[in-house]
């Protein structure tokens, strides 16, 4: 009995290490992987002279440091067991900004996109004449960093390293720090996205019918043609908002629970046992949290066909340039192996 306690109790202690060790690197692949996809299409000439686009390659950017730094920490410190922010101040205070300025980045440059292709099913020109303007996209990612950078930046001065450990200062601060972090990167993520994606779909569902209207033979033929476009393009923005919702339902109300059962909880007398399943749960919900942000590429494969088409697109052109420098080369190889300098002289 003893030996098995002890063997489940090893299995406890190792798991949170062993998630961390695979699940992570796992994500932190994917991820970087969706971060390229992502900017190889949205820069393509058939997305980059939209606004949204520029949302959303920023986006890709911001996902690429959040993985590559936030992420990758993670795993190498809670992983490998390799002392980052409780060894170095500096990586410490940076991290603590970044994995939460770094958050708020990436969901407000997603609904920025989103609200844009609002604006641009709407009615009255007077909101539709603000979707898709460049300028504005350019100006509202710039001042999104500013914002978050200004309203998350005293985490670079009040964090630091104290006694191997990365921590914030007690009393008011901490409190307010708690309760932002679960408000701001935990609970307000999946509500708007909720509530973007119903105005969104809503306001594609109005495009319809304001195009579909009843008519002689030949417009109803035309509304026929109008009704496929469009339901298909009602369904593939359905999917993916719908499986974006999921994801984030999925992900972020159980990382927001942890956070506020922590917070609650973090006095209360607990067994050994008990805390070594509650670190299970920590870790597995810290990294579900990465989840959005690794599988936006994957979602858009699946329902979108524009961004499947780009894709193909791209792969087809390396493999032909690919293969355009096989044919050179070689036939450069074959050139040189044939070819009798003028100035070689003839042995006699």
């Amino acid at each position: 009995m003893s030996n098995s306690s002890s063997y489940i109790s090893d299995s406890l202690k190792a798991a949170p290490f062993q998630l961390n060790i695979w699940f992570g690197s796992f994500l932190w692949v994917t991820g970087n992987i969706g971060c390229l996809g992502n900017i190889i299409v949205f820069r393509s000439r058939s997305f980059r002279e939209r606004a949204y686009s520029i949302y959303l390659v920023s986006e890709a950017l911001s996902d690429c440091l959040y993985f590559n730094f936030v992420l990758l920490t993670r795993v190498l410190q809670k992983g490998f067991q390799i002392p980052l922010t409780t060894r170095y101040d500096s990586i410490c205070k940076l991290r603590q900004f970044v994995s939460v300025w770094g958050n708020q980045i990436s969901f407000s440059l997603f609904t920025f996109a989103t609200i844009d292709r609002i604006l641009s099913a709407q009615r009255d020109n007077k909101y539709r004449r603000w979707s898709n303007r460049v300028s504005v996209a350019y100006k509202a990612t710039i001042l999104c960093l500013l914002f978050w950078f200004l309203l998350i930046g005293h985490r670079l001065v009040l964090y630091k390293t104290v006694n191997g450990s990365c921590i914030r200062p007690t009393g008011f601060y901490d409190d307010y720090d708690n309760y932002f972090e679960v408000v701001f990167t935990a609970i307000m993520p999946p509500i708007v996205m909720y509530l973007v994606a119903y105005l969104l779909m809503r306001s594609v569902r109005g495009v319809i019918q304001r195009r579909i209207t009843p008519g002689n033979d030949q417009s109803q033929q035309t509304n026929v043609k109008h009704r496929t476009v469009l339901q298909q393009m009602d369904t593939q923005m359905t999917k993916m908002l719908i499986l974006q919702c999921a994801v984030a339902v999925l992900t972020y109300v159980p990382f927001a629970a942890e956070l506020i059962y922590s917070n609650v909880t973090q006095y209360w007398t607990k067994t050994p046992y008990q805390r070594a399943l509650e670190k299970i749960v920590v870790e597995l919900t810290h990294l579900l949290s990465y989840v959005f942000f690794a599988t936006s590429f994957y979602v858009s494969i699946v329902t979108n066909v524009g961004f499947r088409r780009e894709i193909l697109r791209f792969i087809s052109c390396s493999t032909y340039l690919r293969r355009s420098e096989t044919r050179s080369c070689t036939l450069h190889h074959a050139a040189g192996s044939t070819f009798t300098s003028p100035y070689e002289k003839t042995k006699y």
